[in-house]
């Protein structure tokens, strides 16, 4: 009971961190997606890229594989690949579909195994726990972003602070 219960709040708190993201890209024109404001920032679009990378590899065959796989250039997803919104939000719904479906799959005994990142053993739980601060966290940079880009324009994505009410 309660390892259902778990994933099912999981998977939740995934799709309202996923639909955060993209509320807030949505008020962003595509020029935006790309810009920077500092040396040594990220865009937009680079989050999405890295996020999206990592999905890949930490979900893909998640149980049987370690989550850093061989195949994956983790440094190029911090260089913009200058992928326009379409091809970057095609990426994006897949591979959060390729999280979702994995939580799906997973039965109660799954959440007491173990599974490697980087060749380090991690229970399965903390391996989904490090992914929803990690996502969470890169959630908060997009958001942050889109509201700077969008300035006088943007609507707020969650309770309006008490002099915008």
């Amino acid at each position: 009971m309660f390892e259902a219960r778990y994933i099912e709040t999981v998977r939740s708190i995934f799709q309202e961190q996923k639909q955060l993201a993209e509320d807030a890209l949505n008020q962003v024109n595509d020029e935006d997606l790309h810009r920077v404001l500092a040396k040594d920032t990220l865009s937009l679009a680079v989050i999405v890229q890295h996020i999206s990378n990592n999905m890949k590899s930490r979900w893909t065959d998640f149980l049987t594989t370690d989550g850093e796989k061989p195949d994956r250039n983790r440094d190029a997803e911090f260089e913009d690949q200058q992928l326009s919104r379409e091809e970057l939000m095609a990426t994006w719904d897949a591979r959060w579909q390729l999280l979702d479906d994995v939580l799906v799959s997973l039965t109660p005994e799954d959440l007491g195994k173990t599974v490697f990142i980087r060749g380090e053993e991690k229970s399965v739980i903390w391996a989904i726990e490090k992914q929803v601060s990690h996502y969470s966290y890169h959630v908060g940079q997009i958001v942050f972003l889109a509201k700077v880009f969008a300035g006088d324009n943007w609507n707020v994505l969650t309770i309006p602070l008490p002099h915008q009410r």
